[in-house]
């Protein structure tokens, strides 16, 4: 089992919170946002777990990092920024132009983060986006091309889940393993993970997605677990 903190360089705040869960060892690695705020000191603060830092892939929020992407309206505002299109809009198919614009925005926000030193040691992504049937082929083979071992499992853990959405993440998370890209069998957030096993018991090869952000009160917090200490969290 893995623990693996999201949103690394979004800010300030999440770059404290995620360095000294990685110090503290209650995480066993981190997923960077390449266009986040925090980018540059995140890449500066885990420097000593660079071969634990994956590639948080987004194409949700901020600024893309390519020309191609800004001008794509699918995916960004007037202003060339993000904008939160994953909601009630899906990418189950992209056209060739939008194929390559995205292609070309992923495999930039990989390159990013090995010239700054980090290893991308997996890809997940913001909002799951890599997950989604018209982008889902696009990071498995960025992966594959770029020599990234792991690709992030669709969620597949918890309750919740309708028939179709569920059968699509079987499919997703069987290209993966046939592949060679899967790390673990199940994927989830905490929660997830307490639901499986208590269905099933012992729960092997699972990794856990956490948000640590800064308590109220100091400290490191799980930003979907706030009044809880990450320890106390993670004390399975």
């Amino acid at each position: 089992m893995i623990v693996v903190a999201d949103d690394l360089g979004g800010d300030e705040g999440r770059n404290a919170a995620i360095s000294a869960a990685l110090r503290a060892g209650l995480v066993d690695a981190a997923s960077v946002l390449v266009n986040g705020d925090g980018f540059a000191e995140a890449a500066e603060l885990v420097r000593p777990f660079a071969s634990h830092v994956g590639v948080h892939l987004v194409l949700t929020e901020g600024d893309p990092l390519t020309e191609r992407m800004r001008s794509l309206r699918r995916f960004c505002d007037g202003d060339g920024r993000y904008r939160p299109w994953r909601g009630d809009e899906r990418a189950f198919r992209l056209d060739s132009a939008e194929r390559a614009a995205v292609t070309a925005e992923l495999r930039a926000q990989i390159e990013t983060a090995r010239r700054a030193g980090l290893a991308v040691s997996h890809l997940d992504s913001h909002h799951h986006v890599h997950t989604e049937p018209g982008i889902a082929a696009i990071a498995i083979a960025l992966a594959r091309e770029l020599g990234v071992p792991r690709v992030r499992l669709a969620r597949n853990a918890g309750a919740g889940m309708g028939a179709v959405n569920r059968a699509w993440k079987a499919v997703f998370n069987t290209r993966l393993r046939r592949a060679g890209l899967a790390g673990t069998r199940w994927f989830g957030g905490v929660d997830d993970y307490v639901h499986l096993r208590a269905r099933r018991g012992d729960v092997d090869s699972f990794e856990v997605m956490v948000h640590p952000v800064p308590g109220v009160e100091g400290g490191v917090v799980d930003e979907e677990h706030p009044d809880l200490p990450l320890a106390q969290l993670l004390a399975w």
